[in-house]
């Protein structure tokens, strides 16, 4: 028997490692991007003459440095989610999701999107609110960035359902969808599910980070040029 457990720990362990020098290889990489970028566009504009095109060159470079600095600082908030301890307090579903809501107003806004929102608390809700707050944050984000721009009607409906033992959570739009062949992969680090993507790759990643802690499970349903719904399901905290 204690062979047997030396051999679990092992592999876990070993498993452990791969995950870990996997992930070093992903970032090492994703971050030579954008610094290639910087140092190309600096070359370049060394030779410019046209203050037009040397704008341009500054303009690109200051775009490198703000996809660097944000995937940086989701690198950070994933390390950071990992060692804090999480926090059993009370939520209001509804004051939750309209505060992420108002801080995606302006882009909501921009994009003519219609939000339809459907809260149904029956009962106390007692979980990590830091927590809950990301992933609804990175999902709804998600949800614009991947918005069908050649749409009339862009929509995206968020539900939460409070129950005495359970809480559920889902994040649907009418967008582009995300292909078959990387929903597999969907929330691996640096995973893009479109060529479209402007995001860094490390939003779902995060938010699978944070579902495992809280020891709840996320399913994706999606089809391209249709749309994707996210469903969470996780347990409620009340004798926490």
């Amino acid at each position: 028997m204690e062979a047997l457990a030396k051999e679990t720990v092992s592999n876990e362990l070993s498993q452990a490692k791969s995950i870990i020098n996997h992930f070093i290889r992903s970032c090492s990489h994703n971050l030579k991007n954008p610094l290639s970028s910087i140092e190309g566009l600096v070359m370049i504009a060394e030779y410019c003459t046209n203050p037009t095109e040397v704008n341009q060159c500054l303009q690109m470079i200051q775009q490198s440095t703000n996809n660097l600095m944000e995937m940086i600082h989701t690198l950070e908030e994933y390390t950071i989610n990992q060692q804090r301890q999480l926090e059993y307090n009370e939520i209001e579903a509804e004051e939750l999701v309209d505060r992420v809501l108002e801080e995606y107003a302006m882009e909501i806004d921009q994009n003519k999107i219609s939000v339809t929102t459907k809260v149904l608390q029956t009962h106390k809700w007692v979980a990590d609110e830091y927590s809950n707050y990301v992933i609804l944050k990175n999902l709804i984000c998600n949800a614009i960035r991947f918005a069908n721009q050649e749409s009339s009607s862009k929509r995206i409906n968020v539900k939460v359902g409070v129950q005495l033992d359970s809480i559920k959570v889902e994040v649907s739009d009418n967008g582009i969808g995300i292909p078959e062949k990387d929903q597999l992969n969907l929330f691996e680090p640096f995973h893009r599910a479109s060529e479209k993507s402007k995001g860094n790759g490390l939003g779902l990643f995060l938010v699978k980070g944070l579902i495992d802690r809280l020891k709840a499970s996320i399913s994706v349903f999606s089809t391209e040029n249709t749309g994707t719904l996210f469903q969470i399901s996780m347990p409620n905290h009340l004798a926490a």
